[in-house]
């Protein structure tokens, strides 16, 4: 094997392993985004239960203690807030467009990114728009922002042009 068809050979192979580790950092990013929604959604609930607890005491009177075994109420809240993610419509983090009531509905990340690429003119690469954001241009940093770009894409938010750089609809 010559020294050029080494080298191509590990050309390719490093770059079907960059791929597979940029499919498996934007999965945990999806994943990431899942908990933050989550933990969002026990937070709430958790402040609803204070609030209606708080209600029922009478001024002067002193709070109820706590149940002694409080893992109950703990996955209880667990799994309401579980259920209420499968069940509220848009409860996807990133929605797709034709589910989405209007751009307020994305997380204010994405948001950004969806006003940086309106603001540009014609096809904007992922650096650019890390640069337009004041975000860091290195490797990690713009393959987590072009991995979210292309979470808009595929959610019908942006368009991709051949070359790889986005574009806004329409």
């Amino acid at each position: 094997m010559s020294l050029l068809d080494q080298i191509t050979a590990r050309l390719v192979t490093l770059t079907e392993h960059a791929e597979r580790l940029r499919t498996q950092l934007a999965e945990a990013e999806d994943d990431l985004d899942r908990l933050r929604v989550a933990e969002q959604v026990v937070k709430e609930i958790l402040a609803e239960h204070s609030a209606a607890q708080e209600e029922t005491i009478r001024p002067g009177q002193e709070p109820a203690e706590e149940p002694v075994d409080e893992s109950v109420p703990v996955h209880r809240v667990a799994l309401t807030a579980a259920r209420a993610a499968e069940l509220l419509p848009g409860s996807r983090l990133i929605p797709f467009r034709h589910e989405a009531t209007g751009v307020h509905t994305l997380p204010a990340d994405y948001q950004a990114l969806l006003s940086a690429v309106r603001a540009g003119d014609g096809p904007l690469p992922c650096k650019t728009i890390c640069e337009q954001l004041g975000l860091s241009t290195e490797p990690g940093q713009v393959e987590g922002v072009r991995a979210k770009l292309k979470r808009l894409v595929e959610r019908g938010w942006l368009r991709k042009s051949p070359s790889g750089a986005f574009l806004p609809l329409g």
